[in-house]
This record gives structure tokens, sequence and C-alpha cells, in this order.
């Protein structure tokens, strides 16, 4: 690991901790509830619509990368992870952002949104269990195309991917993921800055402006233009 890579990392896990200690939710169970997160139910109830543009995007014989492609880093997932670029540092990225107009406009929607991505397990493919080392943000995951026996563990609670249905966590804590279906389970997969006072938030942003520094991130968005070009069938936009 090289010095900025350490750097990076100090900051971050100091302001895990601080988030930790000080967040608005420090009590909150793990997943979230997500009944009064006005944001989830708006986005979940524009399913059909983010649905509708997946659907088409495969019928056209798109294709996304591997996640390791798309931010040179390997995921130890065992199986096939795939992921598209949406958003990042809260700003669509191109081309998906254009391929994809309306779900990126429900996205716009969402307080608080860092990054968003397509997320894809293939079928038999597991996530290992582990723990996100970047306590500034919460994660969510839209089921948009999910098929059978695919789940997230968090902890010692399992819940089951659903189409149209949201899961918001800590990704802090221990959890794995899988798909022991025969079909993908596609999400759309958001990190949301974590809930906290002003002040902790301003450090907060800070904190994730600067992990955006990060070559792995930093370059995403040119690397998904990349794969977007290299992938996409003849013809394609």
């Amino acid at each position: 690991m090289g010095r900025t890579e350490a750097l990076l990392g100090r900051a971050v896990a100091a302001n895990t901790r601080r988030m930790a200690a000080r967040a608005s939710d420090v009590d909150a169970p793990n997943p979230r509830p997500i009944d009064d997160v006005p944001w989830a139910a708006a986005l979940a109830s524009r399913h059909s619509t983010v649905r509708g543009e997946w659907d088409r995007f495969v019928a056209d014989g798109g294709r996304l990368p591997r996640i390791g492609d798309l931010i040179a880093e390997d995921q130890g997932e065992e199986g096939s992870w795939r992921a598209g670029l949406l958003v990042s540092r809260g700003r669509p990225v191109p081309p998906l952002a254009t391929v994809f107009p309306r779900t990126t406009a429900a996205l716009g929607d969402v307080p608080g949104l860092w990054s968003a991505l397509w997320s894809v397990l293939g079928p038999g493919t597991v996530l290992p269990a582990h723990r996100g080392p970047n306590g500034g943000v919460l994660r969510y995951h839209l089921g948009v195309a999910c098929g059978d026996d695919a789940a997230l563990r968090v902890g010692e609670r399992t819940v089951a991917y659903r189409d149209g249905t949201g899961i918001l966590f800590d990704d802090t804590a221990e959890h794995e993921a899988w798909n022991r279906g025969d079909a993908d389970r596609v999400t759309l997969f958001l990190e949301v800055l974590r809930p906290a006072p002003l002040r902790i938030r301003a450090t907060n942003r800070l904190v994730q402006e600067v992990l955006a520094l990060d070559p792995r991130y930093r370059r995403a968005p040119q690397r998904a233009e990349e794969w977007h070009r290299a992938l996409q069938p003849a013809g394609a936009s």
C-alpha cells in the first residue's frame, strides 16, 4: 500500500469511528427500517419504470463489465458480479446516465445520494462475508429483477431480495450476499450519505470527497465509458 492509500485509509477509519459514535442513526437496527424513509418509498414506487429501462437494455444486447474491471480491484466474488455506473460523487455519469434517463431522473430525487450503479449477480454467485470500511455512507439495494433464492445477510438478519423492495443497511457490519437461483439478480445499488448532525455531516462529506481521489474511484467514470464502448453491440448507443 502506498503512502496516499495509507493516508486515505486512516482518514476513512477515523471518520467511520466518528460516525459510529455520533451519527443520527447510531441506535438504529441493521438493516434499517425504511417505512419512514420517504425517498426509499418514492424510488421503490418507480420500480416498473426502472425495470422497463433495464429490460430494454438487455433486449438490445446491452452488457455490463465485471465490477472488478470497473474499479480496477478484485472484489472477492465467487461467480459473476457485473456493474454499471450511473452516479458518482452525486453526479450522473455518462454514458449509462443517458442510456437510462428515467432511472437516473428517479435517482436524482434521493437526498444525499453519493453513488449509484446497476449490480448484477449471476446464477450461483456468492459474495463472501466481509465488512465495508466506510461508515460515512449507508447502502441501499432496490430489487429490480431478483428471481428466486437471492438474499443478503447483515449480521444475524437475512433478507430476501424482492422486485420493487429496498434494503437499507450499514455495510461496516459483517454481511454477505448470494444468488442461488437460475437467473440474474439485478438491483440498483446506492450509497447515500449517512444522516448526522450538521458539523459531523460536513466533515463526513469532506472525507467522502477525499476518498473519491483514490484512483480506484476517481477513474471509475472513465473506465465505465471505455467498457461501455467495448461491450455494446455494433450500432448501439
